[in-house]
Parts: structure tokens; sequence; C-alpha cells
């Protein structure tokens, strides 16, 4: 099968021809794609934040929002070391320990005032202290600690003392704030980590969603309807399930063996979480589903303009897609999400520096700062690379691990398949408005065992995609080839290595690694030359000839 000559905007060209296309890369499209935390105009919008919180020292009295200031004032601080240092004796932050010690009176969980002490407040105290002296304050930290766990509730969730309900909302921040906690070397009993990933994944909404008030499935696996089913909810409760996950080492779990050198054994540092899982009673499988499911929901329901609490979501957002960055072991720099959120933040914030919404000013400039750092992205180490996993006999696991379980007798096979939207493609081809939008994100988010489905039944059409003109449905249809491991789609990725979108030429070489059968690596440097291009595209070549020594190649 020759490749077809596809175009790629003004750009016709072969893959295989006799020379390689040549493309300026500083003519490549990408321009709605180019924000970064680095970015000049969000480093401004930053500071101008930052500013702002500055000239705030007594705005909101109440707890959690003293805290999520001091946070964001600390986090902002050691973002930079040529920034000025701030401790404890900045002024807004004294404040703010005084105000949290008097709450905290004799340190009597027990005794605590709900009037200060709700879980928003809790769960932002903990994750503040732990930032700014956590040795210090290890006594103030264990007594909220203690009273965060007394008052979850027997489902699991937290949520208000007089309703029997858990809020998903509230939840986040107990999840969250356990979380830090243990990653700093605080004890979180594992019961109530299975406890709230249990009481999350029975109060998924059956379309993928999360509600406010969570109501409980009967059984494990069943999804009863939820109400308020919101962007800001989903994100919230699809965030908690993969800290949850990260929690109990279900994200990336480590093999403990006994046969390694003195050299090669892990030191174990003073600040290890002294409560790890040994075994945990929630399933990997169980966390998949859902997150498969919330990520197609979110795909199809992400609108930030005319959002009620949009800055309170936008954190949550982040924090999810942090996450899910690390559940999914890739780290993409320039993401779609963050984009839209920095855009929509870029055109919303005062001349003062603040943002507005209904939060209050100093909470929602503080979730607004946070989401343009990508905060959470740096709290969770999402840049580790997991590339060298190996099972016993030396053969390689494959990066993308999310569609394969592994039995109990050690043989891996693939994950239940769930239905294909096959009206996705149709509102591809189309080409333009809302629902083209809509389409293309979903495709690039759906699970590998739909994608297989999926290409198994339309692989020629999908295929065709990557001769779009539009380069969001090139990049989705070669996400979506490269998920599905099929043989039959690599002369068409490899010809996608000389697509003018770099985002297309990094998916196309990530969908290759994940069908390679080779044990060497096939790089492309972070900012590649049109030489470097020409070099992986033959490496490929070589590759696939070796595998299918008939192929044409020309």
């Amino acid at each position: 099968m020759r490749i077809p000559v596809f175009r790629h905007g003004q750009i016709a060209a072969s893959a295989f021809g006799i020379g390689l296309v040549v493309v300026s890369l500083a003519t490549m499209p990408g321009s709605s794609f180019a924000l970064t935390p680095e970015s000049p105009e969000v480093q401004a919008a930053i500071k101008k934040g930052v500013a702002f919180l500055e000239s705030k020292p007594a705005e909101d009295d109440r707890i959690g929002a003293r805290s999520l200031q001091c946070y964001c004032l600390l986090k902002y601080a050691k973002s930079d070391p040529a920034l000025p240092k701030v401790d404890s004796t900045h002024p807004i932050i004294a404040v703010a320990v005084n105000r949290i010690q008097k709450a905290l009176g004799t340190r009597d969980p027990a005794k605590l005032e709900a009037k200060d002490w709700d879980v928003y407040s809790t769960g932002l105290a903990i994750i503040f202290l732990v930032e700014l002296d956590k040795e210090k304050h290890h006594a103030d930290i264990e007594c909220l600690l203690t009273s965060l766990q007394n008052r979850q509730k027997p489902h699991g969730g937290w949520g208000y003392p007089e309703r029997e309900t858990g809020d998903t909302s509230m939840t986040q921040y107990g999840v969250l704030s356990s979380w830090v906690a243990t990653k700093a070397g605080f004890a979180v009993p594992q019961k109530s980590i299975e406890s709230v990933a249990t009481w999350l994944l029975r109060t998924q909404d059956p379309t993928g969603g999360f509600g406010y008030q969570g109501n409980v499935a009967p059984t494990a696996g069943a999804l009863v309807n939820q109400s308020e089913v919101r962007p800001s909810m989903t994100a919230a409760g699809s965030g908690s399930l993969y800290i949850c996950a990260d929690w109990l080492d279900l994200i990336n779990p480590k093999e403990k063996r006994k046969d390694l050198p003195t050299a090669l054994k892990e030191v174990k540092s003073k600040d290890a979480p002294k409560d790890r899982p040994k075994t945990s009673k929630i399933e990997l499988r169980a966390v998949h589903e859902a997150e498969d499911r919330s990520k197609q929901w979110m795909a199809a329901n992400n609108k930030i303009e005319g959002m009620q609490w949009a800055h309170y979501y936008l954190y949550a957002l982040e924090r999810c897609m942090a996450f899910r960055d690390k559940f999914d072991h890739r780290d993409e720099a320039e993401p779609q999400w963050y984009n839209e959120g920095a855009a929509f933040l870029l055109k919303t914030q005062t001349e003062s520096g603040n943002w507005s919404g209904q939060c209050g000013t100093v909470p929602d400039t503080a979730f607004s700062i946070l989401f343009l750092m990508r905060n959470t992205r740096k709290m969770a180490k999402i840049v580790e690379v997991y590339t060298k996993s190996t099972m016993v006999g030396g053969r390689g696991i494959p990066p993308d691990t999310r569609n394969i379980l592994v039995k109990a007798n050690g043989q891996i096979v693939a994950r239940p398949l769930v239905s294909a939207s096959d009206d996705l493609l149709v509102q591809i081809e189309k080409q333009g408005g809302r629902e083209f939008d809509k389409a293309v994100s979903v495709l690039a988010e759906l699970p590998g065992s739909q994608l297989e489905a999926l290409t198994a039944k339309y692989g020629a059409r999908i295929r065709d995609l990557v001769g779009n003109k539009s380069p969001e449905a090139r990049l989705a249809a070669v996400q979506a080839l490269g998920k599905a491991r099929d043989l039959d789609n690599v002369e068409t990725l490899i010809y996608a290595l000389t697509d003018p979108d770099p985002r297309v030429v990094r998916a196309a070489n990530d969908g290759l690694l994940r069908m390679r059968r080779i044990s060497t690596e096939v790089t492309l440097p972070e900012n590649f030359s049109e030489e470097d291009r020409r070099f992986l595209v033959e490496r490929w070549k070589a590759w696939y000839q070796s595998i299918r020594p008939g192929v044409d190649m020309r």
C-alpha cells in the first residue's frame, strides 16, 4: 500500500518521495496553543495577581480564605529563587497563623468551632501549614487531620454536618489535604482513603460527570443518577479519585524486590509517608473505567465562559488534569484546557490585578494564580517519565498501560470494551462548528479499547483525517491511531511525522513507540530540526520494513 498525498493547509507532500519536504518550524500553526506558565503575558498576570493579594492583608477573615491566600503567596515566592523570600515573618502570613492558632485553642479536635472549621477551612489550613513549616506546626496539623478524619461520613465522603449526604465540593479538599499531609510524612489511615475512593466510584453519574450532593449507588459497579452535575463538580470528583489512586499506589505501583544489591535498594527519606498501603480494596480497573467516563463527559462539557464558580473550577480542573497526566504517563506542555483557561483569565483580570467571582475576591484571585502557575503539576511531580518498566523475563511493558489487566497468574489481557461513538467521525468530517470541536476532543480522549473498536470499523476514515486541513482533527486522528496499536496504521503515522504542526509529529512518534517491537528508543529532541525529523522518519521506515519486508516505502 502506498501512502496517499495529503495536504496540510497550503503544503502538499508525499511522505516518502526522493526527499523529505522541509517545513519551516517558525511557520507551523499553534498560536492558539502558545500559552504556558512561562509565557510573558501569563507571568505578568501572575505577578499582578500576587501584588493584589499582598495589598489585602485583612480582606477576607475566613480561615480558608486566609490559608489559600498565604499558600498562594508561598508557592509564588518558591517558584523563582530570584523572588523575595516569604516565610512566617511576612505580615500576611503572621496574621493568618495567629488566626488559625486562636481558632485551634487547646488543640482538642472535638472542640473546634464549626463556624471556623468547615471542611474547606480545615483542608486549606492543613495545606498552608504543611507548606509553611510542617515541623513547627506539627501539632496544629495533627489536630486538624484528626478533626477532618472524625468528620468523614460513614459512606466515605465529607459534607455538611446536618446532612447525611457527602458533598463533592467539600470532599475534594478533604482528599487533597490528606494527600498533601501524607506526602509530608503525616499518617492518614488507609481506610479513610479507600472509603472516600469507594464513595467517589459510587457517586458518579451514568454520563460520567459528578454531582453536588452524592447519591450513593447501592452496589459496587452500579451507577445512579446524580443531581447538579456540573464541570466544577466533575473536575472535583475526577481529580479526587485520581489523588486517591496516587495515594494507594495504583498509578505507579512499585514492585519490591529482595534480591537487589544494597546500592540499588530504595532508601526512604524521613519525610516518607508513615502509613503506606500494602494492598488496596480499590480495583484499578474500576478507577480506569470511572476516569474514562469522566474524560468523555469533560471533553463534551468544558465551557468556561459564563460559568458560575469559574475560578474555583479552574483550580479544580488544573488539579484534575495534573493527576490525569500522571495517571496516563504523559506530560503535555501546552494542553488545550490550559490555553483556554489562561486566555479566559488574561481577558477577565481587573486593572487592580484581581479576579472576582462567587468565592470572594481573595480566594478567586488565589485560585486563578495557582491555575496559571500549574501548581499541582509541580506538586505531584507529573514530569517524571515512565518508560523503563519491565516484566519478569525482561520483556518491556508499554508506557501506556491503561488498557491492560494483569490476572493473578500473570497473564496480560485487554480491558473490557466500552461502547463506541460512531457519529464522532461524522461531526469531525464536517470540519467546523461547536460540534466539531467537541467531537475532536472526545476522539482524542477515548480509551484504547474503544478506539480499537472504532478503528477496526472505520480505520480508513480515521487515517484520512491525518490529511485534514484542521490541525486539531489531524492531532486527534493521530492520537487515536497511535492508541489503537494496529500495525496497519504505521504507514499513516510515519507520514504524520512530516506534519507542519509539532504536536502532531510528537503524537505520531508516541503512537509508533507504543507499537514498536524493538528495545531501542526512537526519540525526538524538544526543539527538533528538519534534520532530526528526517532521521526520525528514516528510523521508523527501517523498523517497519524489518517487520514487514515486502512493504513499499517509496
